[in-house]
């Protein structure tokens, strides 16, 4: 994650486009509390707004107040986007904070991280379903699906194990479809019942369902109809079963292309699938073509929503694309349902982090949620990564059978949603202590009063050193 603590934070730092909010300026560390007897300048400017020049100075004079430590300012917030807040301390050196403000449907859900493609040793990854969990949640996801090959069973007892200790992160019920015959691989996600066990025990009756079926599809040409009509078969029933249909790794190459060009857009006219997999734990060769298949699609009328998914096999970062490829989408809830429901309306992003640098995302999906999803990734992801990385930890010791760690884990499970709530403007912050801040204002008296002053090795002995930034 981006590994950077700023100095300051606004609260909320997403606001609602047409309304006027009060802003609190909180200083991270609280040495830096803004003081009353201080100067304070503001300026607040929106980064889509049309300039002639950059180097242009616009004026220090937003008003603003101090407030129990706090930098305060109000502000009508009229179009979506990013806002840059710059303010000066006695006539120092501006500092800078960041908002967002966006439109009313966007600010009515939460922003989520999430993998929807994962295996355990249960078919062929390599750890568990006591530790997935575990790993997930410490690397700062707040749902992901296991979607073992051809088995739905291993994700409906993953929750199991923690089934009476409440948790922040929500586990999807999953399976990695491949019908008989078909090198088409098919992601089902959040399904009540599984699709794979129709043709891996009813093999009788599936195969009687696509005869049917095959003969419907005259139109398509013999070579691909009968690996057609599973694949059509195959979606229909992830629906029925109250799934997602994902299209995964449609451009990954383990000898030819799993899917040739002709046989890629048939599936693709067709219109079957309800995601894309656009960033999948293949080389990044691979998945530069799956970019392009889908917005080459998308110009021929095939949109489909972009998800990235690791498609881990094993949870170590140094070698895999575990953490490192997911999907950010933004749902009512952190549950199956509202998950389903807003990737289906496009409230979706593909995401993927370099593996050389760990501040270096990419997303994929439309400019909007781009834009917004690089500052959440600086200014809230980057939060909540940490926020997540103790309960991982203490789920992992849990599942190793310590049930001390119980109570807090019960504790830390909704800090996560605390955060969003704060960091949203739903709730409000908590404020300076007046034994935090009276143990400032001694610091502050002495640091006047006593010195010494420094620079490097020079030492000025009796007072006259006042608070620089």
């Amino acid at each position: 994650m981006y590994n950077a603590h700023p100095r300051y934070q606004c609260f909320p730092s997403v606001v609602c486009v047409g309304e006027e909010r009060e802003i609190r300026i909180f200083p991270r560390d609280v040495s830096r509390r803004f003081l009353p007897d201080r100067e304070y300048r503001m300026q607040v400017l929106g980064l889509l707004e049309d300039q002639l020049d950059y180097h242009d100075v616009l004026p220090m004079d937003h008003p603003c107040t101090v407030k129990d430590g706090c930098l305060c300012f109000t502000y009508r917030f009229d179009r979506e986007q990013e806002y840059a807040v710059h303010f000066t301390e006695n006539g120092g050196k501006p500092v800078k904070v960041f908002l967002y403000a966006v439109k009313e449907d966007l600010y009515a859900l939460r922003p989520l991280k999430g993998d929807l493609h994962t295996h355990t040793y249960y078919s062929d990854g390599q750890d568990g379903i006591p530790q997935t969990p575990a790993d997930y949640r410490e690397e700062g996801f707040d749902f992901f699906a296991l979607t073992d090959h051809n088995r739905l069973y291993p994700s409906q007892l993953i929750s199991e194990l923690f089934r009476d200790i409440p948790l922040g992160i929500h586990m999807m019920t999953g399976e990695e479809v491949h019908t008989p015959g078909s090198m088409l691989h098919i992601v089902h996600v959040g399904g009540k019942e599984s699709v794979c066990d129709r043709y891996v025990n009813h093999r009788e009756e599936f195969d009687a369902e696509i005869a049917a079926l095959e003969a419907t599809l005259s139109h398509v040409d013999e070579q691909y109809r009968h690996r057609f009509a599973m694949a059509k078969w195959a979606c229909e029933n992830i629906r029925k079963a109250g799934g997602l249909a994902i299209f995964a790794h449609p451009c990954w190459m383990p000898r030819r292309y799993v899917v040739s060009d002709d046989y890629l857009n048939l599936l693709m006219d067709a219109k079957i699938f309800d995601a894309l997999e656009i960033q999948n734990g293949i080389h990044c060769r691979y998945n530069n073509m799956q970019i392009a298949l889908w917005q080459e699609q998308a110009m021929k009328g095939n949109y489909l929503p972009p998800v990235g998914s690791s498609d881990s096999h094993k949870h170590d970062r140094t070698v895999d694309a575990f953490a490192r490829r997911f999907t950010v989408v933004f749902a009512e809830k952190n549950d199956t349902e509202s998950i389903l429901s807003a990737i289906r309306k496009g409230y979706t992003l593909a995401a993927e982090i370099s593996r050389e640098n760990e501040d270096e995302i990419r997303f994929y999906g439309s400019l909007r949620l781009v834009r917004f999803a690089h500052f959440l990734y600086q200014h809230y992801f980057n939060e909540t990564y940490r926020l997540c990385m103790g309960e991982g930890i203490l789920m992992r010791r849990y599942s190793e059978g310590d049930e001390s760690v119980v109570p807090v884990l019960s504790a830390l499970a909704g800090t996560v949603e605390d955060y969003y709530n704060k960091f949203y403007g739903k709730t409000d912050p908590a404020a300076l202590t007046e034994k935090t801040a009276s143990f400032l204002d001694r610091c502050l008296e002495l640091q006047r009063t006593l010195g010494p002053a420094t620079k490097g090795s020079y030492v000025t002995l009796y007072g006259g050193n006042e608070r620089r930034e």
